[in-house]
């Protein structure tokens, strides 16, 4: 209990500790330059978002608003007749999100609002979000895995200047294991919060899978920390975000600064156990039997079938949790995949950094994959051909597992090899990853 004890969160509203505040403790065989930066499908990316507040003054940009783009949304309207807009919570590359009130009911019930650009959904762009969040909300509320899913609420289309635009309500969330980190000592969650969260992703990903879906991106930001107290919303977020003032009748819209509720979602002396998270984002998930496309995943995530272009299914989200686990628990990625000269993303690097951790493809996986990468990539004995010479740390040195006692390593490290095979047929059932020793659970 020591490290709950020692490490609860900070008070709503008060000072939270920055990403730079907490030590970002890196692999000691690479180097401090070689900082992954995972850039979504779907998401704007970090390092594009800021370019945009910091030379703009905005925050997704003025030419999203056109034709086929983004909806104009003023603070103070009313959607679908019940949902009114109270502030915005961000934006991705094919959404925009809001904090809503649904004016319909006597209590005072709060959503997260999502706003699609309304080239999403049509002949040649329809993605399946829509279509699969309707059917995990009501294929089996009785799984285990249900309530560690972001649920959609209601769902409606609304026409405005640049479209049809197809609006979600979904479950208000508090914030994503992005950020959560950022209130522990180093950012680094404690092993009995991490266990836990790892039960909910484990169910959650349970539930999806026996419903005939695969998330097939997930993230650090896909992972949200579910709200805990939403009387916050009005006590302390409400008062303190800034009074939005918009010109319905300029000539451009003008994009509205997010405000998150990172801060405003759980009461003071909460204990951290009674905290639980939620798979979000559903955005670019696929039928089991029908894929929205085969290139899936954050490219650093990316399951090894899915690097060769080999076929994939369900097993390709453990390899994929696996990898974000370990950025979450222990502030640090497990691969870099840039070489030289110049930084970018060299795909031999990654498969030499796969290979490094977990041994060589076997052959059986190398003959689905594609035939020209294959031959230009590995030898006959399924190391990489004519690799990097890297030399990467143990998964359970000092330089991934800091602060952590030496039985809590082997487990962790244990339970990390048995999510992450290389051989998708030989990951485990989720039975099998539950009653793993890392992760402290009993079966009758």
């Amino acid at each position: 209990m020591s490290d709950v004890e020692n490490s609860g969160p900070t008070e709503p509203g008060g000072a939270l500790p920055t990403a730079e505040q907490g030590s970002t403790s890196r692999p000691a065989k690479q180097s401090e330059n070689r900082q992954p930066e995972t850039k979504s499908q779907d998401v704007v990316s970090t390092s594009l978002a800021s370019t945009l507040q910091d030379e703009l003054g905005i925050e997704e940009g003025y030419g999203v608003y056109k034709p086929g783009g983004f909806h104009p949304v003023y603070i103070g309207d009313t959607y679908n007749g019940r949902y009114l807009v109270l502030s915005k919570l961000g934006y991705g590359l094919y959404s925009t999100a809001w904090l809503v009130r649904d004016t319909s009911s006597e209590e005072r019930k709060y959503y997260a609002l999502k706003i699609s650009r309304a080239d999403c959904y049509g002949t040649d762009k329809d993605i399946f979000e829509r279509e699969i969040l309707r059917h995990l909300r009501d294929a089996d509320k009785s799984h285990v895995g249900y309530q560690y899913i972001c649920h959609l609420v209601d769902d409606f289309e609304h026409t405005g200047p640049n479209g049809t635009h197809v609006c979600l309500v979904l479950e208000l969330m508090g914030e994503t294991l992005k950020t959560f980190g950022t209130l522990f000592k180093k950012t680094m969650l404690p092993n009995t919060i991490m266990r836990l969260f790892t039960f909910h992703l484990l169910c959650g990903l349970d539930y999806a899978h026996d419903s005939n879906v695969i998330h097939t991106d997930i993230k650090p930001d896909n992972i949200f920390v579910k709200f805990q107290d939403t009387s916050l919303i009005e006590s302390q977020y409400l008062k303190q975000v800034p009074i939005v003032v918009q010109d319905r009748f300029a000539e451009k819209y003008s994009p509205v600064q997010s405000q998150s509720l990172r801060r405003f979602y759980f009461s003071s002396g909460q204990s951290l156990l009674d905290f639980e998270v939620a798979l979000g984002d559903w955005g670019v998930a696929s039928w089991a039997d029908n894929h929205l496309a085969e290139l899936i995943q954050p490219v650093l995530l990316r399951a090894p079938e899915v690097l060769i272009k080999a076929p994939w299914d369900a097993t390709t989200d453990w390899w994929n949790l696996g990898a974000v686990i370990l950025e979450v628990f222990r502030c640090v990625r497990m691969f870099d995949g840039r070489g030289p000269p110049h930084g970018d993303y060299d795909l031999k690097l990654h498969l030499c950094e796969i290979v490094a951790y977990f041994g060589p493809f076997p052959r059986g996986l190398l003959e689905k994959g594609d035939t020209e990468l294959i031959e230009a990539h590995f030898d006959e004995a399924g190391y990489v051909r004519e690799g990097f010479p890297i030399e990467l740390p143990s998964l359970e040195s000092d330089d991934y597992m800091d602060d952590l006692d030496k039985e809590n390593r082997k487990l962790f490290v244990s339970f990390l090899r048995a999510l992450m095979k290389i051989d998708p047929q030989e990951r485990l059932s989720t039975m099998d990853l539950l009653r793993q020793p890392w992760l402290g659970l009993s079966f009758g």
